[in-house]
Order: C-alpha cells, then structure tokens, then sequence
C-alpha cells in the first residue's frame, strides 16, 4: 500500500483512471450484468478476459504519453446490498473484493515505472441508486455499511479509496470519516447532474465545504464523474474552493446517464473532441493531476485525454 502523502497524483504527477466500465462489457461485449454488478465477471472466464483487454488498452493507452494509472473500477456495486441481491454473502463478497485488488495489482507489477507509476484503487459506489436517487442514508449509517468495504479493500493491500457517483453529502461524509478510521486515503467523487448540482440541489461548492467541515477536509481530493464536460463545467465556478478539485472522468457524450444504460448500444462519441474539451479544463485547472473516463470511453479517449492535456502541461512547464 502506498502512503497517503506518496500518492503520485498529489505529488505533480498526471494520473489516469477509467469507470462506468459496466457500459463498456454489456453494449460491446456482450454480458448482461445483473443489477449493474460487474465484479461477479471475475467468476468468468472470458469476463476476466475481457476486463482484462479493456484495462490493459487503457493502461498502455496511458503510459504511452507517459501518464501513470489508478486501477480500479469493478469493485463498484461489491458491497453488502448489491452482492445480496445477486446471491454473494458477506464472505463471499470479501472472497471477490480482494481477487480484484489483485487483478488490478497485476497490471500494477506489469507496467509500473517511475515516469508511469501505477497504483490501485478500491473503487465503492454508492449504497443505493446514483441515478434515480430515493432515499439515501445519513452519514452515520453510510460510516457503517462503507466500513465493511474500506476494511476489505486495505487487507487486499489497495493504495486508496475512490466512491464514485456520490449524490448525497451525508454519505461522503459518513464515507470519508469509514475511510479515515481505516487510515485509508479517500477520494470524493460527486456525480452532478446537468447544470452542476448534485441531486439534492448543492453546488459542487456546497457539496466539498459540507464534507470538509464534517471530517476535518479528510478526503484526499474530489472528482466529478460519470457526467460529459459540457454539463458539469456550469459548476466549476470561480474560487479557492476548486484547489480541492484533484480530478475529472467524464462520460463520452452528453446523455442523461440513465438514458446512456438503456439504450442497448454504445455511445462513445468523438475522444479527439473529449480530449479538446479535457485539456481547456487541464489550461483552467493546472493543479488537478487525475484525468480519466467514465461511460463509454475506453482506451481511445484515454490516449486522446492523455496526449492533449499532457500537451497542455508540457506548455505551462515550458512558459
């Protein structure tokens, strides 16, 4: 496990990482996942297969412009409610939690370098719906049903945790302080609807001062993600409360996500056209280090990010 303050992306190096890979295996590869639960294709052989295709495009995708990789992302819906509902127990779901921190630590051995490192990540998702939000938990039960998780994921040996789509502060807060009683860096990443506001009405401003005077600002950084460029950049609003901000994966196209899991086919845009967009955000924010992807990016829109933000930083170091 790498220490909190030797993380790459805190110490000036550009990271990648890619998410929403469950759109990914169903529309171009075939599975039906049941209730979105990718992780149970490590009980597959042509699902490890083809997890394993798609991470390795991204990965050489990324070193091939010299940025290094968070490994994570099957891991999203592996806790206790999800596995439940398809038939894992408690004991189960930590049986196949630690197979996938070592399925990411294996391309981590493979193509970790000094200019590229490579880390993993435990990547939760949220305890219920991001997209169709009812009731969420309050941040004490989030702390609870979070911990079993985190816990799992540092006796696998994972360097930090990603909670991806996060639509209720309470549960980043309850998230973050599960995380911290573990001694495990966190990332806050908030899913953000069209406009730039949570589902619950906070700005993405509101949202990042809530959680931060609630755990003593114990998340590493914040994200958005699952959510295309030119739907949440309404939301990056001026301030000192952006140097929060660590990171951004966005979605291939701007498409409501719900209408993007239901359409049967894949939606992938234009990842030259993403990699524009990426890159003015990289000459916006030049202290955010993490550029990745979510629904319907691949390795393609990794490279296209990667080459035309590396770009940018290249510029900013020569100037």
């Amino acid at each position: 496990m790498v220490a909190a303050s030797n993380l790459p992306q805190l110490n000036g190096r550009c990271m990648t990482c890619g998410g929403g890979i469950e759109t990914w295996l169903q529309y171009v590869d075939g599975f039906e996942l049941r209730h979105f639960c990718l992780f149970e294709l490590l009980d597959d052989k042509r699902g490890v297969a083809c997890l394993t295709d798609y991470q390795r495009k991204l990965v050489e995708a990324a070193i091939a412009e010299g940025f290094g990789v968070i490994n994570e992302g099957l891991h999203y819906r592996a806790s206790r409610d999800w596995g439940k509902l398809i038939g894992y127990s408690r004991e189960g779901l930590e049986e196949i939690n630690i197979r996938g921190i070592e399925f990411y630590k294996n391309f981590a051995r493979e193509y970790g370098s000094p200019e590229t490192p490579m880390i993993v990540g435990g990547a939760i998702g949220p305890r219920g719906d991001a997209y169709n939000v009812g009731r969420t938990p309050d941040a004490a039960e989030a702390e609870d049903y979070h911990s079993e998780q985190i816990l799992t994921f540092k006796k696998a040996g994972a360097d930090l945790i990603t909670a991806l789509t996060i639509s209720a502060t309470d549960e980043a807060i309850g998230l973050s302080r599960a995380a911290k009683a573990a001694d495990m860096p966190v990332v806050i990443s908030f899913f953000v609807a069209k406009g730039g506001k949570l589902k619950g009405g906070e700005t993405l401003e509101e949202a990042i001062a809530k959680v931060d005077a609630a755990t003593d600002a114990s998340p590493a950084y914040y994200m958005v993600n699952c959510t295309h460029p030119t739907e949440f950049e309404p939301g990056l609003t001026t301030g000192g409360w952006t140097n929060r901000l660590g990171g951004f994966m966005p979605n291939a196209v701007a498409m409501e996500t719900l209408d993007l899991c239901k359409l049967g086919h894949l939606e992938d845009g234009d990842p030259k056209e993403l990699g524009g967009q990426m890159a003015k955000l990289a000459e916006r924010f030049p202290h955010i280090n993490v550029w990745g992807g979510c629904c319907g990016t691949d390795g393609r829109h990794i490279g296209q990010i990667a080459r035309q933000v590396g770009k940018v930083r290249r510029q900013h170091i020569t100037v």
